[in-house]
């Protein structure tokens, strides 16, 4: 059994977890520190970091927590340890086992991200596999960080055991310097497993929420169009506005994305939501169309769920129950 596991993220917004998995590695930047197969110590690390002139502007507390991860992943990390990655498409963990030590590789992909551990993976475990308060901790998106308090889960899981849920576990509330962190996350557990029905109800809330008059097609007369929008009531005034939405892991491709534009017409505008994102073919479909289309991937549109939450009807609040928290703001208090 691997005494340690650590997590270490795809890229500052999952684009690596592909070039992960196909090259058996993992990886992170700050690139211009240089090799670190020299430093010896956490101590050494906070060091580099001030005297590289990138980061030597930057607050103790920034030093301190990026010093913090480049360590872990240059000298606690050993051979035979686990390590896992995210893949938010398909909210899945890549879970493997270290085999090499750290390598400087400036001149090698993936480019930017030059500091490096060969990995050999064993398996991919949903998110939905692991108990709440073990989601909560790889909720963090600290590019590196320790997983050992659930290496015990996460080597069960692996082993096709399911964890036990207890009531500890449901009633976990995420550590508040985490919360603004894991809330992406966490909203997407709630979208990941919402009725899809439901979903088209919500992204139809969201608009009216945004300040257009928005509905729900009827299903069976819908020709693919799953909610229409306009800024009037009595739908006079442009832009009209035809949506489709999909909830689903896949990623849309260019058939899908042809079909819809084909159903725009004059002066209609399109918008298509897809939790899964979209290939690039259906994104080039989407720029050559005749009539506009926005894209709005899973990301996005919690960014807007979050945005316009508080003008949410509340029975639409409730499929999405989200609680304010205020935390300590990194900028320093005014002085008088």
């Amino acid at each position: 059994m691997a005494e340690r596991a650590f997590m270490v993220r795809a890229g500052n917004d999952n684009e690596l977890v592909e070039e992960f998995e196909s090259r058996s590695l993992v990886a992170v930047g700050w690139e211009e520190l240089g090799d670190v197969s020299d430093v010896r110590s956490y101590e050494e690390m906070k060091a580099r970091f001030n005297s590289t002139d990138e980061y030597s502007e930057h607050n103790s507390r920034r030093i301190a927590q990026n010093a913090g991860q480049v360590n872990r992943f240059a000298l606690e990390m050993e051979e035979g340890h686990l390590v896992l990655s995210y893949d938010k498409t398909e909210r899945e963990y890549l879970i493997g086992e270290v085999t090499s030590g750290y390598e400087w590789k400036p001149s090698d992909h993936p480019l930017g991200y030059p500091h490096v551990r060969r990995v050999e993976w064993e398996d991919t475990v949903s998110r939905d596999e692991f108990t709440t308060s073990t989601k909560n901790t790889l909720g963090s998106t600290l590019t590196v960080f320790s997983l050992d308090d659930c290496i015990d889960e996460i080597t069960g899981v692996l082993s096709g055991e399911t964890p036990d849920e207890s009531e500890d576990d449901e009633d976990t509330v995420p550590f508040v310097d985490e919360v603004e962190n894991q809330a992406d996350e966490l909203i997407s557990d709630i979208l990941a497993n919402m009725d899809p029905f439901i979903f088209e109800e919500l992204v139809a809330a969201v608009l009216r929420a945004m300040g257009y008059h928005a509905k729900k097609t009827r299903d069976s007369q819908d020709r693919g169009i799953d909610v229409v929008a306009h800024p009037d009531s009595l739908g006079f005034e442009s832009p009209y506005i035809k949506a489709q939405v999909k909830r689903q892991q896949k990623k849309v491709g260019s058939p899908d994305m042809r079909a819809f534009t084909g159903t725009l017409g004059n002066g209609e505008r399109g918008l298509f939501v897809s939790t899964g994102g979209y290939t690039s073919e259906a994104q080039d479909a989407a720029r050559n169309a005749e009539q506009r289309v926005t894209l709005i991937d899973r990301d996005e549109f919690i960014d807007l769920l979050i945005q316009h939450y508080d003008d949410l009807e509340s029975e639409y609040q409730a499929t999405v129950p989200l609680k304010q928290v205020y935390i300590p703001s990194q900028d320093p208090p005014l002085e008088e």
